[in-house]
């Protein structure tokens, strides 16, 4: 050290342990003699505490290399000066020692190098001026103060005590009081460490850290025959006990961490909450079975009086094998009938199509099919719905007989006399017409009162002389359906009326419905991209999502506003060909308890000085709990993470909460190693820049998990300085209840998209009740990162459906929920950008033109970018050519980025909504995931991966501006929202 002037430097008493240019270690050793107990060195540590990003507790103990402080008594002066690379402290009283701690700690480097009332240079040595720290006291700037309203936020996930909403900058406004009657220089050594390890965790400081009253922050340390750690009001802590033994609850009290990290602090609240919960009471259960519709159908063929001479059209929603089969016995019962065929009831153009058109394309050089447009007034259908149902025929086509799928085209009719009539095209262009098919429909009301839907029906048509009689039977799916709406949910609403408020928004109504449904139905997997047949797959879908769809409008009838958090609605299906249709269905109920705010008002400690219990109050009651520590889950739910984390045993990974359900939730934290016990992250991000990584929030979007863990190691890979620059925080599986839920669903239909398990347990999108208090503990680990580490980037890795999505009882589409179509893919990856809306908007969109190009340049030229044409045409052919704002497409090179609110809205959960002023852009990637394995898998995390890295190498470019400021405090701060270049 060459000077006093640079002892808050690195040349001074700090340090960089891992070169990368940041303070994150200190370098002194304070030389306190046994007979001194000034209480200014609090003041002195927490300073060292507030220069560096990282610490450990090792102020006191001798070090060769570290600069040492040592204190000599005189008899004609206080003063500091350097000599032999050694601070030597002289000082005439410990009152005057004190203050002079105390103004070093709060002088910043350019006051300290001039002459002023606080201090002075004289021949090499600085002395205490005539001015006191406490007429010195600094306010703070800007900052928030955390806040203690319960001992168990001593030590959060985020640092010292909590705030309410995250932020880049966080203050240290604290006061220590230690009754002079037990200072010992032993406790004053731990009051230090306390103080310093405070300090550490804001961005600003005020001072005086002793002596100050008005500090929002008191610690008092109290003479008494208790050993106790007590909160006396929010904000005002009492460390009690007798002098013997105060010191040694001190030392816990520093070196305790809150439990995510290994330690215990919170943890017995956590445990607390957990073990409240108990398995759900049976609500009640109901069952369903009914005739085939089969056997419907042959019923009312045996009941017609005159089929002689008849054709016989018969449309049922039964696999290819079993109409095939069907059509031969009947033609032996009913010999009378002139022609007799069985067309499929769901998908039914495509299966006349595939089933019987084909043989007579094969001499054409193009298709063109006419399509009738729907037009139902109150229909919920699209206009192109008879389109929609035919896809993915084109890409059948040439398939089966060669001819390109770019030469059948679509034409929409609104006059059209049949649904479907298909011309072939010679050389010339000239049309020949081959075939036509009128599909049957039924129609039945939607779940909101307010529209129709028209799914296709089971019928009997009888054409004799030209003229057509049809009899509707309504499919097996359907009249199970019309049970459910007509019957179980009217028997859940009125079991659930007499709710509490909040229930159906931050708890649920009821617990789950289990559904078990066996029917005859066809399940085939096309020899196209990921495309399948499947009715069930559709019934599954129709039943979870119009089940919310019932409770959403249920709430907004009710209350106004959509019952977001219904409950948990998991749908099984079973195919059993041939038999008749039945269902179980099974309601788990919700007990609902008053909303207990329990707050621990006291801390035990045993005779040896250790953590043993705390007490709790909710205002009326008070229970103790013991202090334990909470041990890390030996297995994950997920094995990919499983297996990451059991192979990677030197990462941090913490665990902010618990799901819903019970799962500890990890986060991956990768910032270079300092080898310090405890670290800032806050500090760090604020001379770093750091990214936010979610993965596996619908935990049917499969893909997300494998590619953020597989992405760590390519980024490290790719770059040595990666972490020297920036730090990352993974969370790998947002939402553990879901998949727990998934993979029980994929154990039977394990291609099926699977949206029951897009949500949580109780069917709700808990990003909604996100910065809330909630039971959803999945919903609290999005806002406890951007408390503990404030990112400049959020990036949110989604998936969309790999195969088509239908809802026949929705109106043969995705949901009406959603504003836009999601019925087939429309890439293998997007992107999606959130904007804010005030002044920072302009940053926000500079920062996303910077993301999309680098995107667009990283996939030019890869697969990714052939498959992303591939589905762009796909898109508009089926969607975007007909409704282009039900099926949007904004284009950027290689990719489809959307930024317009419907596809991207933004309300006041996400961060750079609602943190517009420090968060630089916040981004979600959309893989065709939903659910894939093998290969296909491999592309999507491979999508994922390249899409990610590119959003890393836009920001490690990006530069940060740390600022000092000692105007009205001492403060460290930096330009955001960051500007990528």
């Amino acid at each position: 050290m060459e000077n006093i002037f640079s002892i808050w430097t690195k040349e001074g008493l700090l340090c960089d342990k891992n070169g990368d240019g940041v303070i994150d270690g200190t370098n002194v050793w304070i030389d306190l003699p046994d007979n001194l107990a000034p209480e200014g060195l609090i003041d002195f540590c927490a300073r060292l505490g507030f220069e560096t990003t990282a610490l450990s507790f090792r102020f006191f103990e001798p070090c060769e290399q570290a600069v040492k402080l040592s204190f000599v008594y005189s008899e004609t002066a206080t003063d500091i000066s350097l000599e032999n690379d050694q601070l030597i402290i002289r000082y005439q009283s410990e009152q005057e020692l004190s203050n002079l701690l105390k103004l070093l700690a709060a002088m910043d480097p350019e006051q300290m190098g001039k002459e002023s009332d606080v201090m002075a240079l004289r021949n090499g040595r600085l002395y205490a001026g005539q001015t006191s720290i406490s007429t010195i006291v600094y306010q703070s700037n800007h900052a928030a103060a955390p806040e203690i309203n319960s001992l168990s936020e001593l030590w959060s996930f985020s640092g010292m005590g909590k705030n309410n909403e995250a932020s880049p900058a966080k203050l240290f406004h604290m006061n220590i009081d230690a009754e002079k009657s037990c200072l010992s220089p032993e406790l004053l050594r731990e009051l230090c460490y306390f103080a310093a390890r405070s300090a550490m965790y804001s961005t600003e400081m005020v001072f005086p850290v002793t002596g100050n009253k008005e500090a929002s922050l008191q610690l008092e340390v109290i003479e008494d025959d208790a050993l106790i750690l007590e909160l006396v009001k929010p904000n005002v802590l009492q460390l009690r006990g007798r002098k013997e033994n105060i010191t040694t609850a001190a030392y816990q009290l520093a070196r305790a961490k809150h439990w995510s990290e290994g330690g215990v602090f919170g943890y017995w609240d956590q445990k607390h909450q957990l073990s409240q919960k108990k398995e759900p009471p049976l609500l009640f259960d109901m069952e369903w079975m009914d005739e085939r519709e089969v056997d419907l159908a042959f019923d009312l063929l045996k009941r017609e009086e005159n089929l002689a001479g008849t054709d016989v059209e018969i449309f049922l929603s039964e696999p290819m094998e079993v109409r095939r089969r069907l059509e031969r016995e009947w033609r032996e019962i009913f010999p009378q009938v002139h022609s007799l065929t069985i067309r499929s009831a769901f998908k039914t153009g495509l299966h006349w199509l595939m089933e019987e058109m084909i043989p007579s394309m094969q001499a054409f050089k193009g298709i063109e099919i006419n399509v009738q447009e729907e037009a139902g007034e109150k229909g919920l259908e699209l206009p192109i719905r008879w389109i929609q149902e035919l896809y993915p025929a084109d890409r059948l086509i040439e398939k089966e007989i060669g001819l390109k799928a770019g030469l059948v085209t679509y034409k929409l009719e609104g006059n059209l006399s049949h649904t479907y009539e298909v011309y072939g095209l010679n050389e010339q262009r000239e049309k020949h017409f081959i075939g036509s098919l009128d599909v049957p429909v039924s129609r039945l009301p939607y779940i909101d009162g307010k529209h129709d839907v028209y799914p296709v029906s089971s019928a009997v048509r009888i054409r004799k002389n030209g003229v057509a009689e049809e009899h509707l039977i309504q499919t097996d799916r359907e009249r199970f359906y019309r049970f459910y709406i007509d019957k179980v949910l009217p028997k859940l609403r009125d079991a659930v009326s007499d709710y509490h408020p909040g229930q159906g928004h931050t708890r649920p109504l009821f617990d789950r419905i289990e559904m078990d449904v066996w029917m005859s139905e066809e399940e085939v997997k096309l020899q196209v991209d990921e495309e399948r047949v499947s009715a069930l797959e559709a019934l599954h879908e129709d039943l979870y999502f119009n089940t919310l769809d019932y409770f959403a409008y249920l709430g907004e009838k009710l209350e106004g506003k959509p019952f977001d958090a219904p409950g948990g609605v998991h749908p099984f299906m079973h195919v059993r060909v041939g038999e008749k249709p039945e269902a179980q269905i099974r309601v788990y109920g919700w007990e609902d308890k008053q909303s207990e705010n329990w707050v621990t008002t006291a801390i035990l400690f045993n005779e040896a000085g250790d953590f043993s219990k705390a007490a709790l109050t909710n205002g009326t009651e008070e229970i103790t709990l013991p202090i334990e520590a909470f041990e890390k889950p030996d297995r994950h739910l997920h094995p990919d993470v499983n297996e990451w984390l059991s192979n990677h045993p030197s990462h941090r990974v913490l665990y902010p909460d618990h799901s819903y359900r019970g799962h500890a939730i990890p986060i991956i934290e990768c910032f270079l190693d300092t080898g310090e016990e405890y670290d800032s992250p806050l500090k760090m991000t604020l001379f770093k820049k750091t990214i936010f990584i979610e993965a596996g929030h619908h935990s049917n979007e499969v893909s997300s998990t494998p590619a953020i863990l597989q992405l760590l190691e390519r980024a490290c890979e790719r770059s040595d300085h990666l972490l020297k620059e920036m730090n990352m925080v993974l969370l790998p599986l947002a939402n553990p209840d879901g998949y727990e839920l998934l993979t029980k669903l994929t154990k039977e239909h394990p291609e099926w998209k699977h949206h029951a398990a897009r949500y949580n347990a109780v069917g709700l999108e808990y990003s909604f009740v996100r910065f809330q208090e909630t039971i959803f503990g999945e919903a609290n680990i999005y806002p406890e990162v951007l408390r503990r580490w404030a990112p400049d980037i959020i990036v949110d890795d989604h998936g969309i459906p790999s195969h088509e999505w239908v809802q026949p009882f929705a109106g043969y589409n995705s949901p009406p929920r959603f504003p836009v179509s999601y019925f087939l893919p429309s890439a293998k990856i997007y992107g999606i950008g959130r904007l804010s809306t005030g002044v920072f908007r302009t940053i926000h969109e500079g920062n996303l033109d910077a993301i999309v190009n680098e995107i667009s340049q990283a996939i030019s030229g890869t697969e990714i970018e052939k498959e992303n044409s591939y589905w762009k045409q796909r898109f508009r052919k089926y969607g975007n050519e007909w409704l282009p704002e039900v099926f949007p497409i904004e284009e950027a090179p290689g990719i489809h980025f959307y930024r317009q609110p419907s596809v991207a809205p933004s309300y006041s959960a996400l961060g750079v909504s609602r943190y517009p002023e420090w968060i630089g852009a916040e981004i979600i990637s959309e893989a065709a995931d939903e659910v894939v394995y093998g290969e296909v898998l491999k592309s999507c995390i491979e999508a994922h991966i390249v899409f990610d890295l590119a959003i890393l190498d836009v920001l490690q470019r990006a530069r940060v501006d740390v600022k000092h400021q000692n105007g009205n405090g001492l403060s460290y701060e930096r330009a955001r929202p960051i500007q990528l270049l």
